[in-house]
Formats: C-alpha cells, structure tokens, sequence
C-alpha cells in the first residue's frame, strides 16, 4: 500500500469515529491507559501537526503539545491535523532526509509513523467510545509492517505501547494491529 493511499483512509476512518463522538465521550477511558478520549485525540491533533512541522521543515508550526489543541471541538482539530499533513506531504518532502522528534529519516518514514499511529489510535478511539471500526486489511496490514520496522522492545514499556499480546489469526486485521501494537483484544 502507498503511504498516501493509507494516509487517505487513515484520515477518513479517524473522521468517521470523530463524527460518532458525544459529549459525554469526552472523559471516558480509552485503552491508552495516560488518556481520555479528549486525551487522545488532542494527541493524535498534536502527533499530525508535529508531523507537518517537521515535513515541511517549518519550527514555527510546530504544535505545543502540551496544550489543549481542540478549543473548536475534535472535528476542527482533527480536519486542521489532516489539512497540515496534506500540505506537508509533498513529493520532496516525503523523498527527503527530514528531522522528526526521534532521528532524521526519510520524509516518507516519518509520514507512515504518524499515519501508522493514527491507525492504531482509531482503535482506541472505537473500543473506548463502542463504536465500529472498518479499516481495509490492507492498510491494517501496512500499519503492522510500518510497526515492526520502527516499534523497538525498549518502547514496549507499558505506556503507548505493551508487549504483543495474543490474537488469533482469524481475528479481524484491525485486532491483530492493536495486539502487536501491546493492546489487549479479548
């Protein structure tokens, strides 16, 4: 799968559940064990325009992650991440060595960490708010090969990610992702 095909249906996935979120959704707990459901997508928010800062090699838009980034609601926060990283993935940004905030690497890794990560996160986002989750097998397939070329045993530490944790081969791709990514599926 081509980073920008997943990046396509990453941010309609992500928007599709951003959609189904009530207020009440706002401080339920998501699987990430440090984040409400505002937690993580503020995340999320914060990962994306992180992301495009870094892409396109402008400091001045790099986010305050630490800050509230969804002031206007998680709809608007989510359509300005997506919009950054749209703008951001250009064709020499993406072929290009790029500083990103773990190593310099080619622009195209960087961008299939966040988008990898996002894929995840709509899991999270689904299980905590009981929502249905539809991502293709390829692109779940795309995120777990994006994983295993970066997630270390050392950034298995419980937090954002767990050590893999047992699925069945016939469990949907999208369990299958969340379980190599450390979370519990059963």
């Amino acid at each position: 799968m081509d980073v920008l095909q997943a990046r396509a249906e990453t941010d309609a996935i992500v928007g599709g559940l951003i959609a189904g979120l009530t207020p009440e959704h706002r401080e339920m707990q998501t699987p990430c064990k440090k984040w409400t459901v505002h937690d993580l997508i503020n995340h999320m928010v914060g990962g994306g325009l992180m992301m495009a800062s870094a892409l396109g090699q402008d400091p001045d838009a790099m986010p305050d992650t630490e800050a509230d980034l969804l002031p206007d609601g998680p709809g608007a926060g989510w359509a300005g991440a997506v919009a950054a990283l749209t703008a951001a993935a250009t064709p020499e940004n993406l072929e290009n060595p790029r500083q990103f905030p773990f190593g310099e690497l080619p622009g195209a890794v960087g961008f299939s960490v966040i988008t990898a990560d996002h894929v995840t996160h709509a899991w999270d986002l689904a299980k905590a708010t009981g929502q249905d989750i539809s991502a293709s097998d390829e692109l779940c397939g795309w995120a777990k090969e994006t994983w295993s070329m970066v997630l270390t045993d050392d950034a298995r530490d419980g937090d954002a990610f767990d050590v893999i944790q047992d699925c069945g081969d016939d469990a949907p791709a999208i369990d299958q992702l969340a379980a190599f990514t450390g979370r519990g599926v059963s």
